[in-house]
């Protein structure tokens, strides 16, 4: 068994090794200082081996005190005292059921598997149960760290710190004796990659139980959280012994892992093209009266409507349904009222977050891309400098316009919820809360789009190839996390924020024009 987590593990370290060699050699600088050859070089390998041990180490506290930190401490935060450990064992009892029936490293058909146990011919068993070990370890270790670290803010006993990553283990144990058995009985494959419908009705389900008490104010008695957190326990304890016994997991992986990564791909490649071509009108109809590239950009967004408009749609609905909800609550409760007074006025950079997750800007360009630019970009005149200026600012304009609908549903639903609450701030509020909403979504329209054009990072299979790309972006999303924990008066941040959206178009503007004739390319 060990020596079987020993190979399995340096497997993984070593795709991890190439894949930051890799990704190092992206960077436009650090390609002309790491070259091929440097692949073979022992002291290179053996640095950045360190570096994987050691990110292999702190992603086990990164990762779940990202979690805990994001989904515990923060809703926890705005709640009164008396309430603060029921809703932290709310939050937790809930989440991990929907972790445990949604994500399980078992049943995830990932390349290190396949290179081990179906090139490799490694044995299936011993490596299933090896890695699920490993990962089970990770999630103790990573739970109980940060849920001690929690102690530090709230009053949680001792006790629940050790229990809860204890029934998260065997809560996802119950889940994988569960999926198991549905092999073993009926042939049924489970596969984290493709959840059926009974799954994503489970997982929303649970994440509304666990987060209604912040507005109902009403959770189950102590004793009933603590439990059934017990009862899972000694029910995943019992059912571990089938998962150890499970004889049939070489025949579970050869079907779940079936496809090469090659085949995958085209397989994806394949899917995601019906998708969007069912999604494309193309009706012979629909015309424009623009001319020249004008012309060109409005057909294109006539025509996949769909795809670019759907998501926008969607969004404004579900913004407008929350107002309202959260509007009821404020005419009946005069303590939903107080909180909205102080999220808007006092945590006003939060929504920068929460603009950065919702924005849809991503998603279109990828629909620019796949649809459009990964077949035009192998003619030279497509990478001129003024075509792509041209493009560029008519693309900017349609996504600051598909970004704006929800955006706007969400300006005039908070200034809205802000009167409800009885707030006496003057009308200038509510202008500058409405003019920073606005110009933060014009802001993600312009740097994702910037970005593609100066750091184009897919390729055919609309894959991210581009380290400086993936760079840049977790940056946005560190930065944008950050805003979070930013307190800064209302007048002050919406004046900076629309300032700022006016510098960043017109540094943008001159940076595509001068340089994404040379980067705006198709990744090999």
């Amino acid at each position: 068994m060990l020596k079987c987590f020993w190979i399995s593990f340096r497997l993984r370290m070593a795709y991890r090794i190439n894949s930051i060699l890799y990704a190092l050699r992206q960077i436009p600088l650090v390609k002309k200082v790491i070259l091929v050859t440097l692949y073979g070089n022992t002291i290179l390998k053996n640095i950045i081996t360190c570096i994987a041990l050691l990110w292999e180490l702190l992603s086990i506290f990164i990762n779940k005190g990202l979690y805990v930190l994001v989904f515990v401490f923060v809703p926890v935060f705005f709640i009164s005292n008396d309430t603060k450990i029921l809703m932290i064992l709310n939050i937790l009892f809930f989440l991990t059921i929907a972790g445990a029936i949604s994500n399980n490293t078992m049943f995830d058909p990932t390349k290190d598997k396949y290179y081990a146990m179906i090139l490799m011919r490694m044995d299936a068993r011993k490596y299933t149960l090896t890695n699920y070990l490993y990962n089970m370890f990770k999630i103790l270790l990573g739970m109980g760290v940060s849920l001690a670290c929690l102690r530090f803010f709230f009053n949680i006993p001792f006790y629940i710190c050790v229990l809860i990553p204890v029934y998260i283990i065997f809560s996802k144990t119950i889940s994988a004796t569960f999926s198991l058995y549905q092999f073993e009985k009926k042939g049924q494959v489970r596969n984290e990659n493709s959840p059926v419908f009974k799954v994503w009705a489970g997982i929303i389900i649970c994440w509304i139980l666990a987060y209604a008490g912040l507005f109902l104010r009403m959770y189950l008695p102590f004793y009933v959280y603590i439990g059934a957190m017990l009862t899972a326990c000694i029910v995943g304890l019992f059912l571990s012994r089938y998962v150890w016994m499970y004889e049939k997991y070489k025949e579970m992986y050869r079907i779940l892992l079936q496809n090469t990564p090659l085949d995958m791909q085209a397989i994806m490649k394949d899917a995601q093209a019906k998708n969007i071509t069912d999604a494309i009108k193309m009706d012979e109809t629909i015309t424009s009266d623009k001319t020249g590239y004008a012309y060109f950009n409005d057909l294109f967004v006539k025509r996949h409507k769909k795809i670019l408009w759907r998501y926008s749609k969607k969004l404004s609905l579900i913004i407008i349904g929350v107002a309202l909800v959260i509007g009821i609550g404020e005419l009946f409760f005069d303590e939903v009222g107080m909180i909205v007074q102080k999220f808007v006025l006092d945590y006003l950079p939060y929504f920068i977050f929460i603009l950065y997750s919702f924005n849809s800007s991503k998603s279109v360009v990828q629909a620019m891309f796949y649809n459009c630019d990964h077949s035009m970009l192998t003619y030279s005149f497509y990478r001129r400098p003024e075509v792509i200026l041209s493009l560029f600012r008519l693309r900017l304009r349609s996504l600051i316009l598909i970004n704006l609908f929800p955006a706007v549903a969400l300006a005039i639903g908070l200034d809205v919820l802000l009167a409800l609450s009885g707030s006496d701030e003057s009308l200038l509020v509510y202008l500058i809360v409405f003019i920073c909403i606005i110009s933060t979504s014009i802001f993600f329209s312009i740097h994702y789009l910037t970005c593609y054009y100066l750091l184009q990072p897919y390729n055919e299979f609309t894959e991210t190839k581009s380290a400086t790309y993936s760079l840049v972006m977790s940056l946005t999303y560190g930065i944008c996390f950050a805003f979070i924990y930013l307190h800064m008066s209302t007048y002050v941040f919406g004046t900076i924020m629309t300032i700022f959206s006016l510098v960043y178009i017109a540094i943008s503007y001159r940076l595509v024009y001068k340089k994404a004739g040379q980067t705006f390319r198709l990744r090999r």
